[in-house]
């Protein structure tokens, strides 16, 4: 398959939206308050019919909720999963995700030696275990074709690796011709912000500076609460999906 460009459009642009911390310990009450921050940045994408809303996290799927439903757009679920190599998970042969797509690096398969009936093989237990881990949560996923030329705004709760939302970002850029990628951040560590500018086109975030994990952004801490989803049923009228709270 075809390497990734390593830059996008001449729009790439970072914006951030500094707010006060209330304490030293936390800046958000919980997801939902960082969604409705978060969603004041992207008023502009109400206006866009091509506009979704992708979730790349259980945590990411709480603000993402909050976004879409305040832009009046649709929101996906999109998990994506990195391919490790069996014999060093670290190294990743390419991702695949919950709408059927995989991303191969061949470069990298060729050059650890890899049969193309063990690659087939490896895909498949890494698509497997996906959907098991996708279909705890019972949200909408994007078929196959609906996410092609349209804005992706993607979701997450913090980048602090970044890895997550990395790997998805390469993805969609790979598997989905002529998107626009807007990352959507509540809080980011400082280095990846240029880092991620490299593959999209705008990089949202309300708190310009990050240190420390995402959790202390948190008064609820690193995990999505129960009564995180509670709380959105009763805003928005509905059943919002399960979360895998372990």
């Amino acid at each position: 398959m075809a390497g990734l460009s390593s830059t996008v459009e001449p729009e790439s642009r970072i914006r951030s939206e500094p707010i006060a911390p209330r304490s030293r310990r936390a800046v958000f009450a919980d997801r939902i308050h960082a969604g409705e921050q978060l969603a004041n940045n992207l008023g502009e994408y109400s206006r866009d019919r091509t506009a979704v809303v992708l979730s790349v996290s259980r945590g990411g799927a709480i603000i993402g909720s909050v976004v879409a439903e305040t832009l009046g757009i649709p929101h996906y679920y999109y998990m994506v999963k990195a391919i490790p190599w069996p014999q060093m998970p670290r190294l990743s042969l390419g991702s695949v995700a919950g709408d059927g797509s995989a991303r191969i690096d061949n470069a990298i398969a060729q050059s650890v030696g890899m049969a193309q009936e063990e690659l087939l093989r490896i895909v498949k237990e890494a698509d497997q275990g996906l959907l098991r881990e996708q279909a705890a949560f019972h949200l909408d996923v994007p078929g196959r074709d609906e996410l092609d030329g349209r804005t992706l705004v993607v979701v997450d709760d913090g980048c602090e690796a970044g890895d997550t939302m990395r790997e998805a970002i390469m993805h969609l850029r790979h598997c989905h011709s002529e998107c626009r990628i807007v990352v959507a951040v509540p809080v980011c560590l400082a280095d990846l912000k240029r880092q991620l500018q490299r593959h999209a086109s705008v990089i949202d975030i309300v708190s310009p500076v990050f240190t420390g994990s995402v959790a202390r952004w948190y008064a609820g801490g690193a995990t999505p609460v129960e009564r995180e989803r509670r709380k959105l049923e009763q805003m928005f009228e509905g059943d919002i999906g399960q979360f895998d709270i372990d």
